[in-house]
């Protein structure tokens, strides 16, 4: 339920069919059927070229698609049905930050009507919505939503635009339960017990989750802060901890492969991203989504039924589609 696809096709724009030679392979070699695709704004483009960056890369979204018909992009929970039942791969358009929108919740509705049907309101950083959990034990905005995050929260609502709550900070989390009244949903985490950092989702956070039918997506980038830590069975940890929390209807997968990326930056690059953030570790056998499999056949090491596995893969998040898009 997130991948920094449009990003990199924005990115890459000047070239043609990046979809089909760079993506559907892997895409395909894990036999995933949806896919969560993030608009997410770079500083560099921030503040002037925000919205203008956010709409080109829903059009680059569009171009290759077009140009790909083994992928279609998603709207609604039946587009979704129609598409895997045609054998095609299902894109759901999602936003990771509000900054498009700077202060107009009028451009809300033009996103929805472009595609967006899962919006996070921040990053890491502050918006005018609200303010990100840090990659730290403490330390975040002790402020939850702004006045405009809350009238953006109702109005999501109101359009049936599913509210993810990753990357919120515990202020913001809290206010956005109390705001809405539909299964919340974070779509790419981890555990804190594993990664104490308030970007990831502490034991309290997860079981408010459940209480309200909710679903957590675990991330395969913040399994563990270190190395040699960082592993298939550590990333099943999170799986099963949550589990165990609140049950297997409450946990899904998120994966956030982001090596595609990180691997062609500069080493300055790098080390900026350390500072502001962290050093990403990536699991040796879950880097892309070709490798997808390799995470089924851990589900069964581990014990989980065929049932169990089901929900895990696909069952929770196609529940929470049924029920708000």
């Amino acid at each position: 339920m997130h991948f920094d696809l449009p990003m990199d096709l924005y990115e890459k724009r000047e070239r043609k069919n990046v979809l089909e030679t760079e993506f559907l392979p892997e895409i395909k070699g894990g036999n995933i059927g949806v896919v969560g695709v993030a608009i997410y704004i770079e500083d560099r483009y921030l503040r002037d070229a925000g919205l203008r960056v956010a709409l080109d890369q829903i059009a680059r979204l569009y171009a290759e698609t077009q140009a790909c018909p083994q992928f279609t992009i998603c709207k609604s929970c039946h587009d979704v049905q129609k598409a895997r039942g045609e054998g095609k791969i299902a894109l759901l358009i999602t936003m990771e930050g509000a900054e498009p929108l700077g202060t107009d919740l009028d451009l809300l509705r033009v996103f929805y009507e472009l595609g967006v049907r899962v919006i996070g309101l921040t990053h890491a950083r502050s918006n005018a919505a609200g303010h990100g959990g840090i990659f730290a034990a403490n330390g975040s905005q002790a402020e939850g939503l702004t006045e405009f995050g809350r009238d953006l929260v109702r109005e999501s609502e109101a359009l049936r635009l599913i509210v993810d709550l990753a990357h919120i900070n515990p202020a913001g989390f809290n206010e956005i339960l109390s705001v809405t009244t539909k299964p919340p949903v974070v779509s790419h985490t981890n555990v804190r017990r594993y990664y104490d950092i308030e970007r990831n989702i502490s034991d309290e956070q997860i079981k408010m989750i459940g209480e309200r039918r909710g679903v957590i997506g675990v991330n395969s980038v913040l399994v563990s802060p270190k190395k040699e830590e960082t592993t298939l069975d550590c990333y099943v940890d999170h799986i099963e901890h949550i589990a165990n929390l609140i049950g297997i209807d409450g946990v899904a997968i998120g994966f956030d492969f982001f090596e595609f990326i990180y691997s062609h930056w500069s080493d300055s690059a790098k080390k900026d991203l350390a500072a502001k953030f962290t050093t990403p570790q990536f699991i040796p056998d879950l880097r892309n989504h070709s490798h997808a499999r390799n995470l089924t056949r851990k589900l069964i090491e581990r014990g989980f039924n065929d049932d169990q596995i089901e929900k895990i893969l696909r069952g929770n998040w196609l529940r929470i589609l049924e029920e708000l898009i």
